[in-house]
């Protein structure tokens, strides 16, 4: 089987998905309806929204990931003022 991969944004997959319908609508053409439904599906999987894991970032993710892993900075682990208090006693 040959396929064609397209690069769409949203909004062109949108309206190339509209434009399908109407053809099918015009026409009875079972192997266009194939056509809009796998379009359809890839567009509704493009348009899903990452559920929020409670970070802002995905450096941020890695930050913590990194600092939990004992590669974080003496600020994450409070060494980098101990000096500065130490030295008023």
């Amino acid at each position: 089987m040959n396929q064609i991969n397209l690069a769409l944004t949203l909004t062109e997959a949108s309206l190339v998905l509209s434009a399908l319908r109407d053809a099918a609508d015009a026409m009875n053409a079972p192997q266009l309806d194939a056509v809009i439904d796998t379009l359809q599906a890839s567009y509704n999987a493009a348009n899903e929204e990452e559920p929020f894991d409670g970070f802002r970032t995905d450096a941020e993710a890695d930050a913590d990931a990194l600092a939990s892993a004992g590669y974080g900075t003496d600020e994450d682990y409070g060494s980098a003022y101990d000096d500065h208090y130490s030295m008023g006693e």
